[in-house]
């Protein structure tokens, strides 16, 4: 009798676990990562001495003063994510998905700092609300510099989608996670994918009477067939300000401040960039280029302030798979001193505002999910530029040319 009632009582707990199971049979949740902390020594050089004359329009005043030399240990694209999809029947699916930087080399961290969104996928495409990187950074860089595609001194992100070369704000970059934004790729039809991308500013309806109007449009096309892929994406940010806060203040139309509470006047701005990228596979090896044209104008300035800026920028990157455990990867990235104009018909110089970073990689596999790494870069400014690839170097030097070798450990799951 006492047997039978553990049997009565097993059943009964067991049928707890095995209903809701059952439930969600048509769903799955996946959790994976990549840990990636490795030992960087940096050092700097060949920064514009202070009182330098012949500097373009737009540098922020030199100092001469290089960052010494260091050591650190930086873990900025080690992640930890959970994403899952539920079959919803007639081919209807609910994705969703939560991504989370995980600050391995410092502790802390916070939830959903990464790509994080919900949304459904049926025969007539994919939409997705939430924080998700930009159509533009998405398509663009399709090979990845030994995966990385940014958060690292390698990445060719650093120049050819960065900030603009002059400044500090990160304002003008077009290598963006959008949020608040929606997201919609039509089903891939013999080979293409359309998609579009869009984020209204959070912060509008907060402060009556705002004069700006900040919104982010990203838009793109892909074709991929066996070994050819082609990419052609447009970005477009209203009233970000990247010309402006990138800037002198002397030459800016606007203040942090007043940008924040949306009441800047009569100025405006529309920072645009085109990119096309291309990438070849034959055998073990793969070939991507990338080419940017970028266009950082504002309206409605005064005399003498920032109204346009405009160059181009490419990357070129190579990547071989050895016999054997091996893999090596070469990258050469550019940006042109481009143009620029002020309000007002004012001259406005770019001397020494080109920039270009080369970099070398090697990984050593010790297993499918992990490997042994060893990285360089070699980082060169323009006597008037501040482009930048390093973590905690602050203030970043104009004209400062950065040096970094890292080795590091890998494991992705």
């Amino acid at each position: 009798m006492f047997d039978d009632k553990k049997k009565l009582i097993a059943l009964a707990v067991a049928g707890a676990f095995v209903l809701p199971v059952a439930a969600q049979e048509k769903s799955e949740v996946v959790i994976y990562g990549k840990l990636y902390p490795e030992f960087t020594v940096l050092s700097g050089s060949g920064a514009t001495p202070a009182g330098t004359t012949g500097l373009s329009t737009l540098a922020r005043t030199p100092s001469g003063l290089n960052a010494k030399s260091r050591n650190s240990v930086d873990a900025s694209n080690s992640r930890l994510g959970f994403r899952g999809k539920e079959d919803l029947g007639n081919g209807l699916s609910a994705i969703w998905q939560i991504e989370s930087t995980v600050p391995i080399d410092s502790g802390g961290g916070l939830l959903a700092t990464r790509e994080s969104f919900v949304g459904l996928k049926g025969g007539f495409g994919t939409v997705r609300l939430g924080f998700m990187d930009s159509v533009y950074k998405k398509l663009g860089d399709p090979l990845k510099f030994l995966g990385l595609a940014s958060g690292n001194h390698v990445s060719t992100s650093n120049i050819i989608s960065a900030r603009m070369p002059f400044g500090t704000s990160s304002a003008g970059s077009f290598h963006l996670r959008a949020p608040n934004a929606l997201w919609y790729e039509t089903p891939t039809m013999g080979g293409t994918t359309l998609y579009a991308q869009y984020s209204p500013s959070s912060q509008e309806s907060a402060v009556p009477n705002a004069s700006s109007k900040k919104e982010f449009w990203s838009l793109g096309a892909k074709y991929q067939v066996g070994p050819l892929y082609l990419a052609l994406t447009h970005e477009i940010h209203k009233d970000f300000f990247g010309g402006s806060l990138g800037s002198p203040s002397a030459l800016s139309n606007v203040t942090s401040a007043n940008l924040a509470t949306g009441l800047i006047g009569n100025v405006h701005s529309d920072d645009t960039s085109t990119r096309a990228s291309v990438m070849y596979k034959w055998g073990k090896a793969k070939v991507s280029l990338d080419v940017a044209s970028f266009d950082y104008s504002e309206s409605g300035g005064a005399a003498g302030k920032f109204q346009n800026y405009k160059n181009n920028r490419w990357a070129l990157e190579w990547e071989q798979l050895w016999n054997g455990p091996w893999r090596t990867a070469a990258a050469y990235s550019s940006s042109s001193a481009g143009s620029c104009s002020l309000f007002g018909g004012i001259s406005c110089s770019t001397n020494g505002l080109n920039g270009n970073m080369i970099s070398l990689g090697a990984e050593y596999s010790l297993s499918k999910r992990s490997a042994l790494f060893a990285l360089y870069s070699k980082l060169n400014n323009g006597q008037s530029s501040s482009f930048r690839n390093a973590e905690n170097v602050s203030p970043y030097e104009t004209g400062m040319d950065v040096s970094q070798v890292s080795l590091g450990i890998r494991h992705s799951f």
